[in-house]
């Protein structure tokens, strides 16, 4: 399966991520995630990106993911009256049968699948937005409980950390 290859792009456009998931409208751990080929890139964002880094298409930025695949040549056995019909031949064809019915119901699935993994891409980036969301408010927590602690030390009014 092939991917986009973001970090490159963002590298060679002079860019960090948090530069990038902002012009893209993304938060910077769903961009993380995105380059690291954890999460899909939401289709709704390659224009835009297309758009930031300044180029046509990603024909030069294409990833060939290598998935090791177990190919077992598939035997086509007819049983004539010349050539034995041992069971391995029975099994063979039997099997044959029944990777044939699989791959119908996989291509069935295939597009339930694809709307459930782009269910749970936005879904990642609506929790990656909240995250960082949760993240600035504490940080504002931390600036005002040392503001707070600050006022109180130079009242002289002790406290308890």
């Amino acid at each position: 399966m092939a991917r986009i290859d973001i970090a490159k792009l963002r590298k060679m456009a002079g860019l960090t991520q948090r530069e990038l998931a902002d012009k893209i409208d993304i938060h910077q751990s769903f961009l993380s995630s995105i380059e690291n080929g954890r999460s899909r890139i939401p289709e709704n964002k390659l224009d835009k990106i297309k758009e930031v880094i300044g180029i046509d298409n990603f024909e030069d930025f294409i990833i060939e993911d290598v998935e090791q695949e177990n190919n077992i040549p598939v035997r086509h056995s007819h049983v004539h009256e010349n050539q034995p019909n041992d069971s391995i031949t029975k099994l063979l064809e039997h099997f044959h049968a029944i990777a044939h019915q699989n791959d119908k119901s996989n291509h069935q699935n295939e597009a339930k699948l694809t709307q459930r993994i782009d269910s749970l891409v936005d879904r990642n980036e609506h929790l990656s937005k909240r995250v960082d969301e949760l993240r600035d408010l504490v940080d504002k927590l931390r600036d005002e409980n040392y503001r707070l602690k600050e006022l109180l030390l130079s009242h002289s009014i002790s406290f308890q950390d």
